[in-house]
Order: structure tokens, then C-alpha cells, then sequence
């Protein structure tokens, strides 16, 4: 039997070379795919506020409306103590901060 011979360094470095070629190319293909995609996920830019401009509004307004839930929570709150049997709590203005009374 005969051994198979040794590749010669120039076979060596031209197969070595097909491979950092195949690679590169390969590369190359992801990279185009890859800002393909960011290219779509991204938003054009447009007129208007932007999406924390939004946000900060509606933070705004609900901090606005702040004096408006404690009054629906209050009522709430003492509609219950009167179904359940309780002292109704006494206004959020008059016992602190929940106006609970225990």
C-alpha cells in the first residue's frame, strides 16, 4: 500500500486561502442580510413628538388627575367599610395621607 502524499505548502496555502475566501464571502452575505434587517426594524424619522415626548405627556396628565383617583379611591374605600360592617375611613384631607381610621 502507498501512503497518500503530503500536500506541498503551496497546495497547503491555496486550499487554506479557498477557505478564508468561502469565509469571507460567507461574511459578507450575513453582513448584507444583517443591515437588511436593521434597515427595516428601523423607523424613518417623521414629523411630531417623539415616543418619550408622548410618554412624558401621559405621565403628566395622570399626575394631573392624581387629586381625582384619591377622591374615586376614598369613596371607594368607604363604600366598602359601610358593605363590610366598618367605620367608613374619613376624608384623604382630614386623617393623613390613606385617612384610614382603626
Amino acid at each position: 500500500m502507498t501512503k497518500p502524499s503530503e500536500p506541498t505548502t503551496a497546495e497547503w496555502r491555496a486550499h487554506v486561502d479557498e477557505q478564508f475566501d468561502a469565509i469571507h464571502e460567507s461574511l459578507r452575505a450575513l453582513h448584507q442580510r444583517q443591515t437588511l434587517i436593521l434597515e427595516l426594524l428601523t423607523p424613518e424619522e417623521r414629523e411630531g413628538p417623539s415616543l418619550d415626548d408622548l410618554l412624558a405627556r401621559i405621565v403628566t396628565l395622570i399626575a394631573d388627575q392624581r387629586p381625582v383617583l384619591r377622591r374615586i379611591d376614598h369613596t371607594t374605600g368607604a363604600s366598602l367599610d359601610l358593605l363590610e360592617g366598618r367605620t367608613p375611613r374619613s376624608h384623604p384631607d382630614s386623617a393623613g395621607e390613606d385617612g384610614a381610621e382603626e
